[in-house]
């Protein structure tokens, strides 16, 4: 076993690929038909219509790109035999919860649970393994 690389990290490249998948899915799905729109001015001369504001703030200029280099992030630290900080996967994970609860489970929130997930427990595998290490073996001695 190559002891450089963290316990979960197998796991952790595949919850990154899958929110890259995720992400890119979601922004080219919900905003093809308002790029061209966009690019020709009609956010910046405020000619949009509700509908297309409300599209750009939740998809490029809110969490789909954040959430995008997120994944980007775990699959590269993966690729290093290392994992996101243990509170990255924690907060995903409340925010997809709180997310689900408020739109419901047929919402696309529903998804990137899997890639949560899965980065929730390759950073419960690599605090196991970190425990493992720090603490000395025990031998059980009977009475």
């Amino acid at each position: 076993m190559d002891t450089t690389r963290s316990p979960g990290t197998g796991l952790a490249r595949t919850g990154g690929f899958l929110l890259v998948a995720v992400s890119l899915l979601h922004l080219l799905a919900t905003t093809m038909r308002h790029w061209p729109r966009w690019l020709a001015g009609e956010l910046r001369d405020r000619s949009a219509s509700a509908e297309s504001v409300a599209v750009f703030w939740s998809q490029p200029a809110g969490f789909g790109v954040a959430t995008l280099l997120l994944g980007l992030l775990a699959v590269g630290a993966a690729r290093r035999g290392a994992l996101l900080p243990g509170y990255v996967a924690w907060a995903l994970l409340a925010w997809v919860a709180l997310c689900i609860a408020l739109v419901g489970p047929g919402s696309g929130f529903t998804l990137v649970l899997v890639p949560v997930a899965l980065l929730v427990v390759a950073d419960l595998r690599g605090r196991r393994a970190a425990r493992r290490t720090a603490a000395p073996d025990r031998v059980a001695v009977s009475g």
